[in-house]
């Protein structure tokens, strides 16, 4: 039976932010098309994304972009409840990093024009979101995701009843940090404030993840520095994306971009009868390749089928098409950023373990993915030692997942879990490794109690 402790990530929006292809958001990308998409590397010392926001602190003189460095964003009438997005980004020193890729999108809004989109198109927003204090998908504002595996959830909180779901599920609140109280546990923290819901669970136990949600804050805050502010070309591209009902994108060197971009995202403004699509590529100065965008949006999914138009306004080039809104069934996040990179990647993905003993010196181990991307089944394993013979498991020896793939093409997405039978003195791992042999990684691993 899966743990109820951990059924509000199960079935939460971690698989709409997380697992593009199992809600609403499709890549609609390879390892090769897309910069925001699964098909990235975000691992990567040189990865990064940012949107934009209003009211964030500028760069320094040196480095800010001019007035016509940015391309102009199409303006909406109200601002949407993702609006702030960048201000909830920490400069990525804080995850000892050079960037991060960020997804961001606004539900409540989005479901404001369910009745114009195309079928399906907000299925992944229907029903009970189980996430603490979010009874209906209308009722959050936003959500954002942020690595290293930190998701961001905005809403008008009951703080006291939030306060008490976080300690059912074996968080103690610690500290209070900028009107925000911290909550930590063995998996990762949580910080809790009047409208806002920060977690990190499965990002490396408890002070990793309170350090991650603690800079998360603090850049909410303004009390510790904004990607925006530490990265030049991820205030370009966010400026460059401008206000969108989903947006998403990275900034990362020039050897991994489309014709050496430095950054590249996607973001999606949808209308009453028309939705707008913008895919920004930021290049280094002189070296601004409008032609290289053009070919790459030539054949982008993103588009829909639509021609999309190019324009350059200093180091930005932007390729933008309008599409009907009702032709819109499922949400695609591909973009130019990384567009050159072949190899492949290592999958960016939290995993949560929770053993339970089932007498005799063995037990239940449940291992499930809990946010990031999405990974085909015949790519992921479960290796170690301990395994036992335990009645009602998925697999009681090491071997190919055989847990649930809930993913498009039996990929495994956060939701999805194995059930695995282990001694008390387990060491297991859950490892991905490439078709082709010649990649691998060791994406978590845990130990029994006696271990």
């Amino acid at each position: 039976m899966p743990s109820p402790r951990r059924s509000f990530l199960r079935r939460s929006a971690v698989a709409l932010l997380a697992g593009a292809t199992a809600g609403c958001l499709s890549d609609g990308s390879t390892a090769t098309d897309g910069p925001g998409a699964a098909g990235t590397d975000t691992d990567a010392a040189t990865d990064a994304a940012t949107p934009t926001a209003t009211g964030t602190a500028s760069p320094t003189p040196t480095d800010a972009p001019t007035a016509t460095e940015t391309a102009t964003a199409t303006p909406v009438p109200d601002a949407l409840g993702n609006a702030d997005f960048a201000e909830w980004l920490p400069a990525p020193a804080a995850f000892d990093r050079e960037g991060y890729r960020f997804t961001s999108f606004a539900p409540r809004d989005i479901l404001d024009r369910e009745s114009d989109l195309g079928d399906g198109a907000t299925e992944g927003l229907r029903g009970d979101p189980a996430v603490p204090g979010i009874d209906s998908y209308a009722d959050a504002a936003a959500f954002h995701q942020i690595p290293p595996g930190v998701l961001v959830f905005e809403a008008d909180f009951d703080r006291e009843a939030t306060a008490g779901d976080l300690r059912g599920r074996g968080l103690t609140e610690a500290a209070t940090r900028e009107r925000f109280a911290v909550f930590t546990g063995d998996r990762g923290a949580a910080a809790l404030g009047e409208s806002a819901l920060v977690l990190a669970l499965g990002a490396g136990g408890t002070e990793a993840g309170r350090s991650a949600v603690q800079a998360v804050v603090d850049a909410k805050a303004g009390a510790g520095p904004r990607y925006v502010d530490a990265v030049a070309d991820c205030e370009r591209l966010t400026a460059a994306l401008g206000s969108a009902h989903l947006l998403r994108g990275r900034t990362h060197s020039a050897g991994d971009g489309l014709a050496d971009a430095v950054a590249g995202g996607v973001g999606i403004e949808i209308g009453e009868r028309e939705t707008r699509v913008r895919t920004p590529a930021v290049f280094p100065e002189g070296e601004v390749d409008e032609g290289a965008l053009a070919d790459w949006a030539a054949d982008a999914d993103v588009f829909y089928g639509q021609s999309a138009e190019t324009a350059v306004d200093g180091r930005v080039a932007t390729a933008a098409a309008t599409v009907r809104t009702a032709e819109i069934e499922t949400f695609r996040t591909g973009s130019p950023a990384g567009s050159r990179r072949t190899e492949a990647r290592t999958p960016e993905a939290i995993f949560g373990f929770e053993y339970e003993a089932t007498g005799d010196g063995v037990g239940t181990l449940e291992i499930t993915h809990e946010g990031g991307d999405s990974i085909p089944r015949a790519e992921l394993s479960v290796r170690g030692t301990g395994f036992a013979d335990v009645e009602g498991v998925d697999q009681t020896a090491a071997g190919q997942w055989q847990g649930t793939a809930s993913g498009d093409d039996e990929a495994v997405v956060a939701g999805d879990y194995v059930t695995v039978g282990v001694a008390s003195d387990y060491e297991v791992a859950v490892v991905w490794e490439a078709n082709d042999g010649d990649t691998s990684a060791t994406l978590n691993q845990g130990s029994g109690p006696d271990a």
